[in-house]
Order: C-alpha cells, then sequence, then structure tokens
C-alpha cells in the first residue's frame, strides 16, 4: 500500500507540474481526474471491521464535465483488486461509473466541497458483474494552478452479496484549457508565435521566425536577393568600378591569362576573369587562394567547399553529407522534430524525449497496467495454464505492445519457496511461456518477446506468510529499447 501512495505522489506532483491556470468553469468546462482508492469490502458486510491489512487498493480515471456553479457530471473509469472476508484469493475489478455532482461553488473559495450520487456497472474477476449505486461527499481543494486536490469517500451498495463496501479516493482533477499562448510555437522552429513574425513558416530566431534562404541574416520577405547572400537588403554590395583609363598598348600580362596585370590579382598565375586572374583550379567560381577546398567544387557561401545534400553545411563538417540535415546536429536530421538526431534516435519517425533515445516515454497509467498486470495474470492452481480471466489484462499488454511498436518487452515467471526448488523454477518459466505464446497469437514477431522463468529465487516478500507467498506468485512484464 506504501508503495501504490508514493508511485502515485510522484505522478501526481509531475503530472502538476506541467499546468498553469485554477478551476473548471463555463470557459473551460472539461477536466480529466485521478485518484488512488482504498476500499473495504469488510466492514460493511457480514464480516469483521476491517484493518489496514484487509483494506484493498485501486485506482480511478474520471472525465468530468461542467455544468454550472452548483452541478458536475462525471464518468469515472476504476480499476483495482478485491479483499473480501473469508476468501483466500483477491479478484481484479474494472467499473465503470456515471455521477452527478451537487456542489458549493464560488471562485473566490479555496475549497469546494459537493454530494454525489449515480450508478455503476463492475466487472469483476473477468466473469463476474453485477449494479452498484455510489454516494459520498467530495472536496477539491484549489491549491494549484489549473489543477485541484480531490478528497473523496462514499458507500457503494450492491444487491449481489458481499459486494457493499466503503470508498476513499484521494487524488487530483486537473481542467483541460487553453495554452499559453508564451509557448505556442506553430511551426517548431524555436521562435514563439508571439513572437514569430512568420509563425506558419520555419525560420532562424535572427530573423525573427522568417525563413532566410541565402542565411544572409535578412528575412526572404525583406531580402531583394532571396537566394544570394549579401548585406544591404540582402543583395550583395555592388563593387566599385574604377573609372575606365586610356590604355596605352602594349599592356603588361606577365602570366599570359589574358587580364593585364594592373587588374589581376595573382599576376604571376594564370587565371579567368571571373576570379580576376586568379586560377580556380575546380571550376566553382572561388579563386584557389580563397578557397577552402581547392580541388573540389564547390558553392561560394561555404568558401568553395562541397555541400552535396544543400543543407548549408560543408561535407567536410556533415556527419550526415547525403542527407540534409541541421546545423546543431553537424548535418544530421531529426525527422520526428524531437531533438535527437537520427543518427541516434531508436525512433526516428515517432517523437520521443531526449534522455529516452529518442523514443516516447512509456506512460505513467501504462506503467501502472503493467504494474497491475503482475497480480492480475492468474493460471491454474499448481499448473501453467491460464485462467480466462487472465485474457482481458493480456490483451492490455498487447495493445501497450501496439502502441509503442518500438519496445521489446520480456516476461518473467516467479513462484513462492512451497515445493521443490527445480519444480518451482520450470513452473514459473511455463507460465511465462503460457503469456509468451498468448501475445505471439496476437500476431506479434517472437523477436519482440522473450520470456524466463526465476522460480523462487528473487521473492518480492517473506515467503513465512500467506500474503508474502502470494505477493512472489506473479509474472512481471518489463518494457525495454534495444
Amino acid at each position: 500500500m506504501n508503495k501504490i501512495l508514493t508511485v502515485s505522489t510522484i505522478y501526481v506532483l509531475l503530472f502538476l507540474m506541467s499546468f498553469s491556470l485554477n478551476a473548471q468553469t463555463e470557459e473551460m468546462p472539461n477536466a480529466l481526474g485521478f485518484k488512488v482508492l482504498f476500499l473495504d469490502y469488510f466492514t460493511p458486510n457480514d464480516g469483521p471491521s476491517a484493518t489496514l491489512d484487509d483494506l484493498s487498493n485501486g485506482f480511478e480515471f474520471s472525465y468530468n464535465r461542467y455544468l454550472n456553479n452548483y452541478l458536475d457530471v462525471a464518468v469515472p473509469l476504476r480499476f483495482g483488486v478485491i479483499d473480501l472476508p473469508n476468501d483466500i484469493d483477491n479478484h481484479s475489478l474494472v467499473g465503470l461509473d456515471a455521477i452527478i455532482k451537487a456542489k458549493y461553488y464560488k471562485p473566490e473559495n479555496l475549497v469546494t466541497p459537493y454530494l454525489y450520487a449515480g450508478g455503476g456497472y463492475v466487472l469483476e474477476g473477468g466473469d463476474e458483474s453485477y449494479f452498484q449505486i455510489p454516494v459520498g461527499i467530495g472536496f477539491n481543494f484549489h491549491t494549484w494552478q489549473r489543477a485541484a486536490l480531490n478528497l473523496q469517500a462514499g458507500y457503494r451498495y450492491s444487491p449481489t452479496d458481499n459486494r457493499n463496501n466503503l470508498e476513499l479516493g484521494v487524488g487530483f482533477i486537473v481542467n483541460l484549457g487553453p495554452a499559453d499562448p508564451e509557448d505556442r510555437d506553430k511551426d517548431r522552429d524555436g521562435t514563439p508565435d508571439y513572437r514569430d513574425e512568420c509563425p506558419n513558416e520555419k525560420g532562424p530566431k535572427s530573423t525573427m521566425g522568417c525563413p532566410d534562404s541565402d542565411r544572409d541574416g535578412v528575412a526572404d520577405k525583406a531580402d531583394k536577393c532571396p537566394d544570394v547572400p549579401g548585406t544591404v537588403d540582402g543583395c550583395p554590395e555592388e563593387e566599385e568600378m574604377e573609372p575606365e583609363t586610356e590604355v596605352t598598348p602594349p599592356t603588361a600580362d606577365a602570366d599570359g591569362d589574358g587580364i593585364p596585370d594592373a587588374n589581376d590579382d595573382c599576376p604571376t598565375e594564370a587565371g579567368t576573369l571571373a576570379t580576376r586572374g586568379c586560377p580556380d583550379s575546380d571550376n566553382d567560381g572561388v579563386a584557389n587562394k580563397d578557397d577552402l577546398c581547392p580541388t573540389e567544387s564547390g558553392v561560394a557561401a561555404l568558401n568553395g567547399c562541397p555541400d552535396s545534400d544543400g543543407d548549408g553545411i560543408a561535407n567536410s563538417n556533415d556527419n550526415c553529407p547525403s542527407t540534409a540535415g541541421l546545423a546543431k546536429f553537424n548535418g544530421c536530421p531529426d525527422s520526428d522534430n524531437d531533438g535527437v538526431a537520427d543518427l541516434n534516435d531508436k525512433c526516428p519517425t515517432t517523437a520521443g524525449s531526449i534522455n529516452n533515445f529518442g523514443c516516447p516515454e512509456i506512460k505513467q497509467e501504462e506503467r501502472d497496467a503493467l504494474a497491475l498486470a503482475t497480480r492480475a495474470i492468474r493460471f491454474e492452481t499448481g499448473k501453467a495454464s491460464l485462467k480466462s480471466s487472465s485474457y482481458a489484462v493480456l490483451d492490455k499488454i498487447a495493445s501497450i505492445l501496439n502502441r509503442y511498436p518500438n519496445y521489446n518487452v520480456s516476461i518473467a515467471g516467479h513462484t513462492d519457496s512451497v515445493g521443490n526448488s527445480d519444480s518451482n523454477r520450470a513452473l514459473s518459466e511455463e507460465r511465462a511461456k503460457a503469456c509468451f505464446n498468448y501475445l505471439l497469437s496476437k500476431g506479434f514477431e517472437s523477436s519482440r518477446i522473450s520470456f524466463i522463468g526465476y522460480g523462487e529465487t528473487q521473492p518480492i516478500s517473506t515467503n513465512s506468510t500467506k500474503d508474502g507467498r502470494r505477493l512472489n506468485r506473479r509474472v512481471e512484464f518489463n518494457l525495454y529499447l534495444e
């Protein structure tokens, strides 16, 4: 239970740090909620009062809709594990509710109290379902911008035996409102829209986000020579022509290139008129004396060096000379614009994070689903045969794998210490293999999935108690990148 609370608290804090503004209003009527649930199936039924060890845990994701200052509606989706009196096994829980909330809301109030009631449908263990009526009280504490801490307590009545329960939820509600204008950058060129003079076209910051094709610091829209680097109005400065003087033949031409020595910048080396009498070995229009790559035909903007992919980066400095890229990645492209060059990006066509090799981070709710699967995969007693209630859990894992095609999954089977250690290792491997075969049946390549059995060698709890042994009997799913 402490582990669940710790993970959930970290998740809440990280989630809230990315938001601004406050309070669900008519202008921002939609909100998403998340809660950690504590469920008591002992006290309201024919059993003893619940102790801390008898409480079950769960999670709730909800969509919330503002109607007016007195009424809201919500649709919570609940996941959890049920611990019932006199039942040795826990039961998985999936439920969907429809709730109406009567609230007392004023914009200046720090706390908004509310009463709620509704109806819900519960699927238990994958093969049993029943109706519930939730009622209770809740409080929204408007402590953060755009987000409220949510505390809710209630009673859930069910006509099914021993399914009445008390419920306590702790979490948050986050409004879905417009983004801060200062954060918008439609063309993703690094210049925010409020400063970008060309918000629909990529351009460097030096030209206020507008394109600059010749990279001369003058935006194309103001550049009278957009394809030629220049200074004044984006055009090269015109050379002042010396007044023509009367030449009296014969004219001295020491190198015999047809350019009089008086006008020849290289009077002892034969050259061309285009390079003012200086040699141009690679015929690229840049004189050898100014050409950093005199034996390779290049472009004037790069001092005569070649640029095969036309990205403005000389081949000698370009780590990807045959593919147009960006200067900050030494000429290599970043196809998905996630800040990781394709050369180093394990997911080059899918935007991800720099800290995750350019691949998308696994969402916390999906990590939670994988953690829940560890407890929810069930087998026939002493066998490797999957119970039918496990299929929905494995289907959930399959859907996660489909959403993250660049990730692989390893399946690890574990047992408690009861019985022979060699038999336990073999049983744990067979159970992991059963999950492996199920995922193969869903069309996944075997190269993406592996399995192993550890038997009793890696317990996560004590084997001296029933609860500890139950925790040690598990199948774990770990997503990873090659």
